[in-house]
């Protein structure tokens, strides 16, 4: 009898046992997540990183002040709290205490990590094509600048686990911002002694966020990235995944088929177009989508023509709006501003507080009036042949004909197009090698001001090349105001854009995101700004 008594109890402990692993480890963790990067991230330093491909390995290796919700909304990162004063103008975060970095030391991540990384990021010798988001820091645009030292820098470590963070004007949602990479912390020691190597190698890169890079082969170059859950990682969230592998694209493993990849396992999420988008869902796919890219004519304001404001006007003015639109391309809706609709401004959306006006320039019967005088101002006597590159869509090709028409009657000369591969069309416009381009306006986060200040004097990322001080100044007094004056001074440099005829919008892209069947807790942001897998699981 004893037997059986103590065989039964025996059986009872192993059950509560086995029930007890079921809670605390959910039946979709410890599984391998597999995710297409296009291509090689350049770089892996937060810093200085820019290209998607990194921005997503980033965010698995590394974790800021805070980490971005399904919602965009901000939660605990390294800072396991922060409080905000004087009108937002003052954050204070606290740091958790076992934050740590991945190297065989476990060092602590500290908040004198973060005012190294915030300064180096700034300093003018660092390059960094990023650091603008910085700007609403004090003393932040002068550092960058090279004007005043770093350490005027408003960011300050009053011990190892408080950082505070002075900012030029109220900024309520500072907080979710310091999610970017190049707001990452960055240990001095451990830089310094790559000796300017910093992210390009496994063994020239420590992390603090939730993976780190599988052991010494974990990363081949233009073959794959693999990632393993970290055991120096003590977040509020611990990464369900047990594995993270980034395949990169090449000529040997390209995806010509994301829909079919995803139904096979090849990977688990991607990122796919708006028809396949559509197909993805039938198979039982989860979709999320963007509207956060405006296309529209791009003016080369640097060029010997296009210089003249009134020679800009007069191409954009000398066509039907309506004819062009009849041909937008799939998946793609019309543009009345430069500024997409889902863009927030403190919270609330940016075109209610703007005034939800419409800033393109209308059709003008007296283009060609504009264009005299245009030619005028240049000492031209006649007009120049001009060339259009653009993307090579049959539909794109299809608006650009009915612009090249109507220039032909108007202005009685003979007008180009010249489509080209995405890749060739990103080259030529930041090279500065075109006059007129149909081409994208993507912001690397939300906010009127992460689109306007793309067309800001001397920015690495000015599609038009534009250098106007009337335009800078616009942004800079939008920087110092707050509320509706921000607004009102963002539409007021919006509109201008539009008269001055730099860019003009055209129509709005969704960028789609396609999670396969079974697969959970993968999160996409918006705006390029990477993908979180820290809850990635699947059945």
């Amino acid at each position: 009898m004893l037997k059986r008594i103590t065989a039964a109890l025996l059986c009872l402990t192993i059950l509560f046992s086995v029930s007890g692993c079921g809670k605390s480890e959910p039946k979709n963790a410890n599984k391998k997540i597999n995710y297409y990067l296009a291509s090689e991230p350049k770089t892996l330093d937060p810093q200085i990183a820019s290209d998607s491909a990194a921005v997503v390995a980033i965010d698995a290796l590394f974790e800021g002040l805070v980490r971005l919700g399904t919602d965009n909304k901000p939660y605990p990162g390294v800072a396991e709290k922060w409080v905000s004063s004087e009108n937002d103008t003052v954050f204070t975060f606290t740091l958790r205490s076992g934050a740590k970095w991945s190297d065989d030391k476990k060092t602590p991540v500290t908040a004198q990590d973060f005012v190294y990384a915030f300064r180096r990021a700034l300093l003018p010798q660092t390059g960094s094509p990023t650091c603008s988001r910085m700007f609403c820091i004090k003393n932040a645009r002068e550092v960058n600048a090279g004007t005043v030292s770093a350490d005027q820098l408003g960011v300050t470590a009053l011990d190892a686990r408080t950082l505070v963070v002075k900012l030029n004007y109220s900024y309520p949602d500072f907080p979710a911002v310091t999610a970017a990479p190049v707001f990452m912390p960055c240990n001095q020691k451990f830089f310094e002694s790559t000796s300017g190597r910093y992210g390009l190698e496994r063994k020239y890169l420590i992390g603090n966020g939730p993976f780190e890079i599988d052991g010494k082969y974990g990363w081949t170059h233009n073959q794959y990235l693999n990632l393993v859950r970290s055991d120096t990682y003590t977040g509020k969230q611990k990464p369900l995944p047990a594995n993270l592998k980034f395949t990169v694209q090449n000529k040997d493993n390209a995806i010509t088929d994301p829909v079919g990849a995803l139904k096979s396992g090849t990977v688990d999420a991607i990122a796919v177009t708006g028809s396949q988008a559509a197909s993805a869902k039938a198979q039982g796919c989860t979709i999320t989508s963007f509207e956060d890219t405006t296309w529209g004519l791009c003016f080369n304001t640097q060029s010997e023509l296009m210089k003249s404001k009134n020679i800009r006007r007069a191409f954009i003015q000398s066509f039907d709006r309506a004819k062009v639109l009849q041909h937008l391309p799939k998946n793609m809706s019309a543009a009345d501003d430069i500024i997409t609709p889902s863009t927030s401004l403190l919270g609330k959306p940016y075109r209610s507080q703007a005034g939800g006006s419409s800033f393109y320039l209308k059709q003008d019967k007296n283009a060609a009036s504009l264009l005299a005088a245009g030619l005028s101002e240049l000492s031209l006597s006649e007009l120049k042949s001009v060339t259009v590159i653009c993307p090579d869509d049959p539909n794109v090709k299809l608006m650009l004909n009915e612009m090249i028409a109507a220039w032909n009657v108007q202005f009685h000369n003979y007008f180009n197009m010249e489509p080209l591969s995405a890749d060739q069309l990103a080259s030529r416009i930041q090279s500065g090698n075109y006059q007129i381009a149909l081409c994208p306006v993507q912001p690397t986060s939300d906010g009127p001001l992460a689109v306007l200040s793309l067309f800001k004097s001397g920015g690495q990322s000015n599609p038009a090349l534009l250098r106007d001080s009337a335009y800078d100044a616009l942004l800079d007094s939008a920087e110092k105001s707050s509320g509706a004056d921000s607004a009102a001074i963002f539409a007021n440099a919006e509109k201008y854009l539009n008269e001055q005829g730099v860019f003009y919008p055209l129509y709005y892209e969704k960028h789609y995101f396609a999670a396969a069947e079974g697969v959970t807790g993968v999160v996409f942001h918006p705006y390029g700004a990477g993908v979180d897998f820290i809850q990635a699981g699947k059945e």
